[in-house]
């Protein structure tokens, strides 16, 4: 049976270098931890894990709680986040909640009875009571806020700057002499969507546009949901030249639904969507959008967490990064 001491000795390393890097619990050279994974390749090394479970006093399991895993944009943010936990030979409980508030609430209680190390919540944020009673267990929540009435944000977070994008996006439409621009944006009691709506009405006051709240529609986020919106807008007469549709799987939706009555793009409107999934620079034309760094949001948050489990930090980060104007053929 291989041991780590085998490992230690085929990397010409120490064994308690080895153990860092099973488990994570400190940095090790680059070049060393090559060398150390080659080995343990090559010997073909499979740790025990209730052997480490038992040493460490933790599973090497964390959960991860998703709205929408067929989103393009989450799927993005997983990747990141099992990227890094991979590195550090962590398995990954992934669960899919389909914005189900009851769904959300049974995945949650069922993570914490397996004894997860550590949880990264891209929910809904409506079970806060579970989090509550829970305020030292490591969680690192992502693109939506987890508040805590009493305590305020008391769990890290990594989150975009969802104000600028949508000053960005709205900003840009106006800037091409389209002075209504109208916004089809997703649930509102959700912050993002209010964000990305306050982003908006900066940009119109910004050029003396006034807001009228009759320019902005709210419906469910998908491709579907957005065909069904426009079509059925589509069936009295359409004087907007310019949409901002702050997701891009309601964007393409817009899209196609504007194709089939004969409208050109972005001739006749001009388009701009949100998120920059992979669909939307295939389709013709490519959809303007706004960028979100989706895998390095997965590792960052990935990071935030594990400093958590390690206990090399029990501060309250929160980490907000900048969504960027991609400018491509539907303005």
């Amino acid at each position: 049976m291989v041991t780590i001491k085998d490992i230690a000795k085929k990397a010409n390393v120490a064994i308690s270098t080895v153990s860092y890097v099973l488990n994570g619990t400190k940095n090790v050279k680059p070049e060393t931890k090559e060398r150390i994974m080659n080995a343990i390749k090559e010997l073909n090394y499979h740790p025990s894990m209730a052997a480490r479970s038992l040493k460490s006093r933790k599973t090497l399991t964390i959960g991860i709680v998703v709205p929408d895993i067929s989103n393009a944009f989450f799927t993005e943010i997983i990747r990141g986040i099992e990227d890094l936990f991979n590195e550090h030979a962590y398995s990954v409980i992934l669960c899919n909640t389909d914005e189900d508030q009851a769904k959300e609430l049974r995945y949650l209680n069922t993570l914490f009875e397996k004894d997860i190390d550590g949880l990264i919540f891209l929910g809904t944020g409506k079970n806060r009571d579970v989090f509550n009673n829970r305020k030292d267990f490591p969680v690192v929540v992502v693109d939506r806020k987890v508040v805590d009435k009493k305590a305020g944000e008391s769990f890290s977070s990594v989150m975009i700057d969802n104000v600028h994008g949508g000053f960005e996006a709205t900003n840009y439409l106006l800037s091409q002499n389209r002075s209504e621009v109208m916004l089809v944006i997703g649930d509102l009691s959700i912050q993002n969507s209010r964000d990305r709506l306050e982003g908006y009405k900066k940009a119109l006051a910004l050029h003396g546009v006034a807001y009228d709240e009759s320019l902005v529609y709210e419906c469910k986020v998908s491709h579907e949901a957005g065909y069904v919106f426009m079509d059925k807008l589509l069936e009295k007469p359409f004087a907007y030249r310019s949409i901002f549709a702050a997701n891009d799987l309601l964007a393409l939706g817009i899209m196609k639904a504007l194709f089939q009555k004969g409208y050109r793009i972005p001739e006749d409107v001009a388009i701009v969507g949100y998120d920059n999934i992979p669909t939307s620079y295939l389709v013709v034309p490519a959809l303007t959008t706004i960028n979100q760094p989706k895998y390095q949001m997965g590792k960052k948050a990935g990071e935030l967490l594990l400093k958590k489990i390690n206990a090399e930090s029990h501060l309250v980060e929160h980490i907000v990064l900048k969504p960027e104007l991609v400018i491509r053929e539907s303005t």
